[in-house]
């Protein structure tokens, strides 16, 4: 497996999207946006996504060029429209316009429809908090996760997210999850490295618990996390996905890898200095820290805190690319004729 420098993935992936009709400065976006993934540890959200992409692109679902609008401002509300293009600029055009709206207004929500995926979602609700305020984003997406009771695939991996500033401006805490046992992603992940998969994560086509990445693209589902507790914040996500950014499940179907989404900014300081707020986010993040790990813990640590240290650690030391994925970039890359000092590990 080779490990590969930040900068190189990027201009690969970038080389990548600008082969499929990407103008040059989207195709850097979502390049960045892959990469960000690796570093921060989430390889299931990164440059793995590439095959995906372009199959989608080339089917006709995805258009390349695409720019995404806002189509409707209602109060402190939005829409965009990501015009079936790329998701990632379509959902952080909400993002930014959500800010605005929320220091007009307090809060404010923004959805996104005819939206591809988004990828992590949590990059959109640490800008929120960057800019001083309280991020939530939530999406539908396609059917791949059996309901609580249920063994057939209804709901999306329907990830929901929150970021919270404190001190450290750079860094919010920030928690990003799918309601799913495990993400699709990360599925993908083990199938690409030939490893099982938690035991609880998936069912078979049967119904049967299994451990076999392989059982889900046969048929299977991804279980929710939590049992009905889990099920329940998926059933949110998938209601507002499709309640309010129209994204119904055919529309998901027809766009593989669409997504739902949803933002939500609040001003904390329409409730008081912005200063205490941080300060008592940061107050109350120490308190946890300070807390006596468990047996098998050597510390506890914030939301947030393993995407740092794993970034850290990625930017100095390299991204490990699987094979499988390795092996796919190579070869998309001499398909389209790039230079091959892209992909020389």
């Amino acid at each position: 497996m080779p490990i590969c420098h930040a900068d190189q993935l990027r201009g690969l992936m970038a080389g990548l999207f600008e082969a499929v009709g990407t103008p040059a400065d989207t195709a850097r976006f979502i390049a960045n946006a892959l990469v960000a993934a690796n570093l921060t540890g989430h390889d299931s959200h990164g440059v793995i996504r590439i095959l995906q992409y372009i199959e989608v692109v080339e089917s006709g679902a995805l258009v390349p060029d695409a720019v995404a609008e806002v189509v409707a401002v209602d109060g402190a509300t939005l829409r965009v429209d990501g015009k079936w293009g790329w998701g990632q600029p379509a959902f952080q055009l909400a993002t930014l316009e959500t800010i605005a709206l929320a220091r007009q207004f307090g809060i404010a929500i923004g959805t996104v429809e005819h939206c591809f995926h988004v990828g992590r979602v949590a990059p959109y609700v640490e800008m929120i908090a960057r800019a001083g305020m309280v991020g939530i984003a939530m999406a539908n997406a396609g059917p791949a996760v059996a309901p609580y009771g249920a063994r057939t695939r209804v709901m999306g991996t329907n990830p929901i997210a929150w970021a919270v500033p404190g001190n450290d401006a750079e860094h919010p805490f920030a928690l990003d999850i799918a309601t799913a046992q495990i993400a699709e992603g990360k599925v993908r992940v083990a199938r690409n490295k030939g490893v099982p998969v938690p035991a609880g994560a998936i069912v078979n086509l049967d119904g049967a618990p299994s451990v076999d990445p392989n059982d889900f693209y046969d048929g299977g589902a991804l279980m929710a996390f939590g049992g009905h507790k889990g099920s329940g914040f998926s059933m949110l996500a998938q209601l507002l996905g499709r309640g309010l950014a129209g994204m119904t499940q055919e529309r998901l179907l027809g766009h593989r890898g669409g997504n739902g989404p949803i933002v939500i900014a609040i001003d904390p300081s329409r409730f008081g200095p912005l200063e205490l707020f941080r300060a008592a986010v940061s107050d109350e993040a120490e308190r946890v820290r300070a807390a006596t790990p468990a047996e098998g813990f050597d510390e506890v640590l914030m939301p947030g805190d393993p995407e740092v240290r794993e970034q850290t650690r990625r930017e100095a030391e390299g991204i490990l690319v699987d094979d499988t994925t390795w092996d796919a970039l190579v070869s998309e890359a001499r398909r389209f004729g790039l230079d091959d000092t892209l992909y020389r590990a």
